[in-house]
């Protein structure tokens, strides 16, 4: 049985309740839920342009990994079929491409 809830009032211009609505559809909650998880916590959720950012992330890292997996697939098909691997100006390219995005990556946070 859920307990006795009290109302909370609050004056915010129209861009600030539009923008509050935005969010708390972002985040797929009710104004009311966006407000009350929102408030009651001590670190909020993260915002729109770090959403954006993770994701960017999430596809830099994709991307790197993909290409060490082609050498990696290369390399392995070629002591399976006997034909010539990757040379090792590939691999270290891949391996630099990789450290590069940890880098940026790291430098970001």
């Amino acid at each position: 049985m859920p307990t006795h809830l009290d109302r909370v009032s609050a004056y915010v211009t129209k861009e600030e309740k539009q923008r509050i609505k935005n969010n708390a559809c972002f985040y797929g909650f009710s104004v009311s839920k966006f407000l009350t998880v929102t408030a009651s916590r001590d670190k909020l959720p993260i915002t729109v342009e770090e959403r954006k950012l993770l994701f960017q992330i999430i596809f830099e890292i994709k991307k790197a990994g993909n290409n060490l997996n082609q050498i990696s697939k290369a390399l392995h098909h070629s002591f399976l079929f006997d034909t010539h691997p990757p040379s090792g100006s590939e691999i270290n390219l891949a391996i630099q491409e990789f450290r590069l995005v940890v880098q940026k990556l790291a430098e970001r946070f």
